[in-house]
């Protein structure tokens, strides 16, 4: 008897999570399942189409350069954000007073919310009153407008994913360089290991769980993005920065067509899920290597 209840105590501790996931998570996917397979207007569901919804998404020009603006946007976002917050994890590796004041410097933009950090790079690259005019006015580009343009919008949008999310990879990576034994690199440089060589055998390879989670995380918040392009380009120039979220938001709460909005949304949780196993995957396989 006692070994059975010890079988089943982690299964009752873990119930009230569970639960909870269920609801919050399995419960709206379900609805959201439901909806997508009907005519929803206004909220009031109409008649059963099947599958007509994804048809449709599937087959929308507007939603497939959503999708592409999301996968450029995505990658150069992931890229260079993960690229800043490792230069910064090895910079400030070390403890000192420098060091802990510049960790707190990076910090700000990732505290500040994602609203007012987006409203305040929209008046920096702001054309009328913004700081961009008075860089770019010696130069003779006084009269471009980097939120008017496609090319420099989307440079706007990714700059404001660096801005903001590198120092929640400085903050994941950091974690993990402390982790690393120090002895590993004393013993390293009394072999005559440079820093190039100490940091391709021994960090990177310790470092592995924390690269793997941080770009996950990354990945997963830049494919599903709203507010960086809803409040900074609000997808413009014309559709040059409408992220699939967005398309998917303006389905819903503008064209009123939730249930093509609930189908795209299934198709990017889809994606997501379909992204996450690809990046585990490289990382096992990389690990037998």
């Amino acid at each position: 008897m006692g070994r059975k209840a010890d079988r089943w105590t982690p299964w009752k501790l873990l119930a009230p999570a569970l639960l909870v996931e269920a609801v919050l998570v399995l419960g709206p996917l379900l609805i959201g399942f439901w909806y997508s397979l009907h005519n929803v207007r206004f909220f009031q569901i109409r008649r059963f189409v099947g599958f007509e919804n994804y048809a449709r998404v599937l087959a929308s020009p507007e939603v497939l350069n959503a999708l592409w603006v999301t996968a450029v946007f995505s990658v150069f976002a992931l890229v260079l954000t993960f690229a800043l917050g490792f230069a910064l994890a090895v910079w400030l590796e070390r403890d000192g007073r420098f060091a802990t004041l510049m960790r707190a410097v990076v910090l700000v933009p990732y505290m500040i919310a994602m609203l007012v950090g987006s409203m305040l790079l929209k008046w920096l690259f702001s054309q009328e009153a913004g700081l961009s005019t008075l860089v770019l006015g010696p130069l003779g580009l006084g009269q471009h407008s980097i939120l008017a343009d496609p090319g420099t919008a989307m440079a706007a949008l990714v700059f404001n994913a660096m801005w903001r999310d590198s120092a929640f990879a400085m903050i994941m990576l950091l974690a993990g360089l402390k982790a690393i034994p120090p002895s590993l690199h004393l013993a390293a440089r009394v072999d005559g290991a440079g820093a190039w060589m100490r940091f391709r055998r021994i960090t990177l390879p310790l470092m592995r769980i924390p690269i793997l989670i941080t770009l996950v995380r990354l990945m997963v918040h830049f494919v599903n993005i709203l507010t960086f392009p809803l409040i900074l380009t609000g997808g413009g120039p014309g559709n040059a920065t409408e992220v699939v979220v967005l398309k998917m938001f303006r389905l819903g709460f503008s064209d009123h067509v939730l249930g093509q909005a609930n189908a795209l949304a299934l198709m990017v949780f889809v994606v997501n899920l379909a992204l996450v196993a690809i990046l585990l995957a490289l990382f096992r396989r990389a690990g037998r290597v």
